[in-house]
Order: C-alpha cells, then structure tokens, then sequence
C-alpha cells in the first residue's frame, strides 16, 4: 500500500474555537480548533490524535487537516482529546499552540512505539511516561534537543497522565526522574555583545536613511572596520564574510562586466558559461538595478525597510531588557506618548506569566528614545497609510510588500529575532558570533546593572522580575568577569603560598606553634592584603583563619606538615558531612584550595620535602593519624551528631 492510497483526509471534519472547549462532542476525533489568525491561521487537527498512524500535508498551505489512516481509529483516544480540550479552558492561544505541539511530537513517539491504546492502565501509563523520557534523555546526549526543550516536553507528558490519572498521577509520574534542564543561557559575554549592537545600530540607521532618502543602489552599511554593499537581489549583500556573486563587482559598487564575470567563475570553479549567457545574465542584473532606482517601493526596497525595522527592534530589546512576549505587546500609542511626552519613557505591557501584572520597561532618554524615533519614521514610511496598533509588526511576503493591501500581522519576537540573526549571520556579522537571544539580553543588561552597583531589588524592578528569579537566573558573571575573578583568586591563591614559602625559611624566633603550623605575631591578626573579601577572618582563636593571615608560617619539617595536612582532612570531612552544603562548601572550599596550593609550594623546594609531603598525606588521608588537637576535634565534631 502507497502513502496516498494509505492517509487521506477525513470528510465533515467540525472547526471549533476556544469559546467552545467545553460542548459536548459525540466525534471528537472529527475536531479542529481555530485559534486566533494572529497566531495560527489554519485550524489545528487535534482530532487527528485518535488514530494510530498520523501523516503530513504536502503542502504547508493544505488546510484540510492532517491526513490519517482511516482503519487506524482507536476510540479510546477519544477520552484523551476531550481532556485535552478541557484544559485549554482560560489559557492564552499561544500557550494552547506550544501544547498542543508538544502533545502531537509526544503522540507520533507513541504511535512509532506501538502504543496504540495510548495509556490501557496506569502500568502501562508509567510504561509509556518512562519510555517517553529515556528517549528525551537521549535526544539530549546526541544534541537533538537542548535540556530546557525535553523538560518542557516531559512536563506537557505529565500534565496529560494528570488529565487521565487524577488519582494515580502521582506514582505513575515516579516512575522517571525528571528532566532537570541548567537554569537559564550562559551570559553573552562583553565583546559579543558589543559587536552585534554595532551591527544592529548600523543596519537599523543606514538602511533607514537609504530608505526615507530615496538614495540609489548599490549603497553600503559601514560597520567598524568594514563595509557591506548592497545590490537589489535577494543575495546582493555582499559583505567580507562571504563570496560575491558574479553578477556584482562590490569593490567598485557597480554591476560586473563580462569579462570580470568569466574571470570570477573560472577562479571559483564554476562551471564554464558562455560569453552569451554571462551578458543576458548581467543585462537581467542591470535591468533590476535599474527598475530598483527608479521605483521608490520597489520590493528591495520594503525588504530593506523591514531589515531596519528589525534592527530597531533588536536594540530596543537590548535596551528595554523585556521578555519576548512583552516586547510583542508593546503599542504604538505607548511609543507616541513616549515620544512627546517631557516626562514619560515607558513602555508598557502585560506579564501573562505573573497573572497579568502590568509592567512598564524604561526605554531611556538619552540611548532609547533617539531610536525609537528614528524608528516611528521608518514605520510610517512601511506602513504608508495604513494603521496597525502594535508598536512592531510582521510584514507581508517580499512579493506582495508593494501593496498596502495586504495584512501587516502581529510581531513574533522570539521568532523573528532568530531570523534576523540568521540573515545578518555571515553578511554584516563574522558567523562565528553566537546568536544574542532576548534571553542574553536581558541577562547582560541585568549584569550590567549589578556591576555598577545598583542595588539588586532595583534591578528585578526594572526586569520586571522577583528578586530571587533575578538573583538565581540572571545574575551569571560574563566570561571576561569570571576570568577577570578566578584570576585575581588564583594570584591570591600563589601569593599565599610563596609567602608561606619564603617565611619557612626565616630563624624561628618569636614563633609560637598553632594547630595549622606556627604564628610570628600571635594575637595581631592582620588579613592577607591581597585576598580582599574572604570567607574567613583571620582569629586567634579560630584555627581555620590562620591561612589568612599575614602571620602564619608553615615549615617544611614534619611537624608542621603534619598540622596542615590534618587541617584539611577535618575541613574536607566537614564539607562531606555537613547538612548544609552549600555553606559549608561556601567556607571551607576556599581554604582547603589554598592549603593545596602552600603544600605545592612546600613541596617544590627539593625532592626530600616533596616525598615527605606525600608521605604525610598517605599518613593522613589513607591511615587516619591526625595530630592530637585536629583528632580531638574531629571526635567532638562526631558527639554533635556529624557522621564522617
């Protein structure tokens, strides 16, 4: 049996909308539900989940549903679309689209893996909800799926055993460790984001002045040290990054000759042409530049418009720090209002995610809102005349920009930046410059904030955040901080232990020994001056701040060896056993790394002292002899209750 003669598309099939979710259905198999144009035109085939083999429209443009195989129909699945239904009571119609996506990936898997009753019990549910999560879990190891991708498609899988196991939810979903995905991107780093705000700003001002100006092609963006020509064809940008086509000679901003387009050719490798057709094709290349100039809307000219446009966009998202699905909302009388008013710079939206709070981002007087009039000027020259309420909007196909007749439809932020990326990737951009996600933004805006001291409330306030989501999730130091810190920690780290080093040497007069080694100024504690903040204060009457301080002395001898190898033992035990971890990891982590570091340090003065630095470590660490005051303290630390 062939595909056609095996799928085919289902006869009276029933378009519901949201509004409807809670009729009664006796066919549930024969629905569809429309969600708003807005997001989805063509109504979805949630019906289509009844049956065991599901296939695909050829074309994108079939609206007739998804085509099934008729004789695959399982009645039981009926119980499943209705469920689905119901819970799509009160959600927005983006957040309907994601599950029911999720839910139709979950629901091929399933057909592939022979599940036909879907879930016959709650053993075979478990069965399914394990299996499903193995193969996400191997989706992750081969790079098929990011780890916040498969948990959120684990959690749509939950939900649904939920619908259909209220009772038993709860130890069919034991039965597979959940998917924990690292929270948030890693912060973009100071350079990155440097080179693409230098791009976007380029792109978003030179396009928009080539465009209100009428001036003629080919015109170029420059950007730092370069330039990008750009001719009216959809691969006239031509940039450093990429080879030119043929047609064009960039460096003299004209269209080729013959000769230099059999030239190129031959040096690429191409393929031999003709004398004839390289002169039809240059005539063609010609008659476009020409038809470009002479047309003020021509279609390269809209494409160009809506480059800017987006370009805007990405610096107003850099700016604000808003969430995609706030930067959708943003309108255009906000930005008027902003735009005239001495007083307002927000613009306004709501967080769906936080029940509907209402949430202003400030755009600024002096970065933002130059911008954002350059922009409202190339939004009126795009939409020439006609209205539309979003502050950014989608525009219609490169073929139909010419006419004001078509619909200009709502901004996808998330969508269309990704796009945008990907076009400015390898022509205004080096393609190895990662991607800069919304996410990235609002992370390196919120870091920037923490650098310069602004006190962390105030920064979740005006990420329109929780101090403890701004905290956990977009307080990640950049990779030029991190290396910057871990450096200066790792200088102080050697600077330790070279003094400690040059003091083993010095006449012990004056000394007096400690429970870590020896102290030459006992009771003056004076910290490290190059440590800075540290985790412990130096204290005369705490040993664990002996290595902080200037006055600690570690000989090369046995005795002292003995102190501070014992030392780490206990802290390390005491990192192991401790109930709070995190604290203790927090205190002792630092200080066991810069004990290591004095018995580098020790042991590189002669083979003798190194030999005896392993020697005591297999003392302590593999037989369990600890000097006297760290075996007293260990045993004390066991009558409070830490098991070692």
């Amino acid at each position: 049996m062939n595909r056609r003669q095996q799928f085919e598309h289902r006869a009276n099939t029933q378009i519901i909308t949201l509004s409807e979710v809670t009729y009664e259905f006796a066919e549930p198999e024969r629905l569809r539900l429309q969600l708003s144009p807005k997001v989805m035109k063509k109504p979805l085939d949630i019906g289509s989940f009844a049956y065991l083999l599901r296939g695909k429209n050829e074309s994108v443009r079939d609206d007739r549903g998804t085509p099934v195989g008729i004789e695959s129909f399982v009645e039981s699945r009926r119980e499943l679309i209705v469920r689905l239904l119901e819970s799509f009571i009160g959600l927005r119609d983006k957040t309907v689209l994601l599950r029911l996506t999720l839910t139709a990936y979950f629901i091929d898997w399933l057909n592939a893996q022979g599940y036909r009753e879907m879930f016959a019990s709650a053993a075979q549910a478990q069965q399914a909800y394990r299996d499903y999560t193995a193969h996400l879990n191997h989706q992750i190891a081969h790079h098929v799926l990011k780890p916040v991708s498969a948990k959120n498609s684990q959690l749509n899988v939950s939900r649904i055993i939920e619908l259909l196991y209220p009772e038993d939810s709860h130890h069919i979903l034991a039965g597979a460790v959940p998917i924990i995905a690292k929270k948030g991107s890693e912060a973009a780093s100071a350079a990155h984001v440097e080179v693409c705000r230098d791009a976007c700003l380029a792109i978003a001002q030179q396009c928009s002045v080539f465009v209100l100006n009428s001036q003629p092609y080919p015109f170029v963006v420059s950007i730092r040290d370069y330039e990008v020509v750009v001719f009216p064809s959809s691969h006239g940008w031509v940039g450093p990054f990429k080879t030119s086509p043929l047609n064009y000679n960039a460096g003299e901003r004209r269209i080729a000759t013959v000769e230099e387009y059999l030239a190129a050719a031959d040096r690429l490798g191409r393929r031999l042409y003709k004398k004839s057709e390289a002169e039809r094709t240059l005539l063609n290349a010609q008659a476009s530049l020409d038809a470009a100039n002479e047309y003020g809307r021509h279609w390269h000219r809209l494409q160009v418009a809506g480059f800017a446009a987006k370009a805007y966009a990405s610096l107003l998202l850099m700016i604000t720090g808003a969430t995609p699905t706030e930067f959708d909302q943003f309108s255009y009388i906000d930005a008027i209002e902003v735009e005239k008013s001495p007083i307002k710079k927000e613009l306004s939206a709501v967080k769906f995610r936080a029940g509907g709070k209402s949430t202003l981002y400030n755009i600024g007087r002096d970065t933002g809102l130059p911008l954002l009039k350059e922009y409202l000027k190339l939004r009126e020259w795009i939409l020439n005349g006609v209205s539309h309420e979003r502050l950014f909007f989608t525009m219609p196909a490169s073929g139909e920009l010419a006419s004001t007749d078509n619909e200009f439809s709502e901004f996808n932020t998330t969508m269309l930046m990704k796009k945008f990326f990907n076009s400015i990737s390898g022509t205004f951009l080096d393609p190895k410059v990662p991607r800069l996600s919304p996410r990235k933004m609002r992370k390196y805006k919120s870091l920037g904030m923490h650098t310069a001291g602004v006190s962390p409330s105030t920064v979740a306030a005006t990420l329109n955040q929780s101090l403890m989501v701004n905290l956990s999730t977009y307080s990640e130091a950049t990779p030029e901080q991190q290396k910057a810190e871990f450096g200066q920690f790792w200088q102080a780290m050697r600077h330790t232990a070279k003094v400690a080093f040059e003091r083993s040497h010095r006449p012990a007069e004056g000394e007096i020994g400690t429970a870590a080694g020896h102290c030459d100024g006992f009771s003056q504690p004076i910290p490290v001056h190059d440590l800075g903040a540290v985790a412990i204060e130096p204290n005369c009457r705490s040993q664990y701040g002996c290595l902080y301080c200037e006055h600690y002395i570690c000989h090369s001898d046995e005795e002292d060896l003995h102190k501070i190898v014992s030392l780490q033992y206990v802290i390390n035990a005491v990192r192991e056993a401790a109930p709070d971890s995190a604290h203790a990891e927090a205190l002792y982590k630092e200080l066991s790394i810069r004990i290591e570091f004095i018995l580098e340090a020790l042991g590189e003065r002669s083979n003798a002292v190194k030999q005896l630095v392993e020697a005591i470590k297999a003392k302590v660490f593999e037989y369990g002899e600890l000097t006297p005051f760290w075996e007293s303290r260990l045993s004390r630390y066991e009558k409070m209750g830490v098991v070692f």
